[in-house]
């Protein structure tokens, strides 16, 4: 009589039958779990002794023949709680799945469900066929069989699948302006790949769709600064429009002046200057320079360059000292500029700084007052501050 298992990869290990589970807890061993997850994986083949050794023990010194024929009876000893039947065949110097039992997987759920979702043109069903299959995923293949050489490759290609599916649901929320459960998709995504700008895009877009603009920009900020930390890249166009849309677009929002001046004021006495991203500085900026025109003050914008002593750049692919230089320097601006300068880090060594109501001359006196005590507070760090200084030219 044919018997039908499930076995599920994603999350956590686990093979069941009629209610009873064996699961990677129960096994108490990695190896155990990852060759039951290899023989299931491989049900359909005939595994050589020489394979299972050469993918399990191909580090290992020791006899790897004897600790194959132990790791094998240990299994098979577990695998008696869902009764006393032969599960994994011996043959001739060599292993297979018992071919009357078989196996529903959670992966190959998930693969029938992903090129379904291709073929389809049905918006109601693409969208149902979406959440199950991300529903199915649950966090891609367990950490204790993940890292395996043997795996790797579909553990990669999974989460491109999976990626793939919450863009396609994540445009369908989109157009219905479902922001609640856009938020909370892409969230969930962001688990799996942190660095996807569209993602981003998405969780900016819900939270401005539910009326959360300070949650978005501070979102935005966050992803601008992790992105240059880590890939040395601005944000994308994309993901900067976005910014444009929130600073620029108010319309269709109704709401009465107290309402307003509520939403608008800052909470509490502000405190030294007002630090952003490079975009919204970029924003900021062309606002003064159309001010600028009509008052005809001066307004300067001040450059600032943290460099190693004597050399324009660093020798050292990870130059630590320079790094906490800069660091220091966005501690010591935000401490020492006067409230109404605006601040933003240009580059991995750069912070540029808007001068509103400065004359040059007075400007020259910020950029030596700042050096100096930049200088003071990185003690004996070879560092230099270099700075220059230019006047806003007003819009046409």
């Amino acid at each position: 009589m044919k018997v039908k298992m499930k076995m599920q990869l994603f999350g956590n290990f686990c093979l069941e039958y009629e209610g009873v589970r064996l699961d990677e807890d129960a096994l108490h061993s990695n190896k155990l779990t990852r060759l039951l997850a290899y023989v299931l994986i491989n049900r359909d083949k005939t595994l050589t002794r020489q394979k299972l050794i050469d993918t399990f023990w191909e580090d290992d010194s020791r006899n790897p023949e004897s600790a194959l024929k132990n790791l094998m009876y240990r299994l098979r000893a577990e695998l008696k709680v869902f009764g006393e039947r032969e599960y994994i065949c011996t043959l001739p110097g060599a292993y297979r799945w018992n071919q009357d039992i078989e196996i529903e997987t959670d992966y190959e759920q998930f693969e029938k469900l992903s090129a379904q979702i291709r073929s389809l043109d049905d918006e109601k069903e693409k969208k149902q066929l979406c959440r199950e299959a991300i529903a199915c995923f649950n966090g891609n293949v367990t950490p204790r069989i993940a890292g395996e050489s043997w795996i790797l490759s579909k553990v990669t290609w999974y989460e491109s699948l999976y990626m793939d599916i919450v863009k396609v649901l994540a445009n369908l929320y989109e157009q219905e302006e479902d922001w609640s459960r856009l938020e909370a998709l892409c969230n969930q995504a962001l688990l799996t790949d942190m660095m996807d700008e569209d993602i981003h895009y998405w969780v900016i877009k819900s939270l401005c769709g539910q009326g959360k603009f300070d949650l978005a920009m501070l979102h935005y900020e966050k992803v601008s600064k992790m992105l240059y930390d880590s890939l040395g890249v601005r944000s994308s166009e994309r993901l900067q429009s976005i910014i444009s849309e929130m600073i620029l677009g108010s319309e269709g929002r109704v709401t009465d002046i107290n309402d307003l001046m509520m939403e608008v004021c800052e909470r509490g006495r502000p405190k030294g200057a007002f630090f952003c991203d490079y975009q919204v500085f970029c924003q900021i900026y062309h606002v003064e320079a159309r001010r600028l025109k009509r008052s005809g003050m001066a307004e300067n914008m001040l450059l600032l360059t943290v460099r190693r002593s004597g050399k324009l750049r660093s020798e050292r692919s990870v130059d630590t000292g320079l790094i906490e230089g800069v660091e220091i320097l966005g501690e010591l601006l935000q401490k020492t500029l006067r409230v109404g300068d605006v601040a933003a880090r240009y580059s991995q060594t750069q912070y540029i700084v808007l001068l509103p109501t400065c004359s040059y001359e007075a400007g020259v006196l910020v950029a030596e007052r700042t050096k100096k005590r930049f200088l003071k507070a990185i003690g004996r760090r070879k560092l230099d501050l270099v700075y220059e200084l230019g006047e806003l030219t007003a819009s046409e």
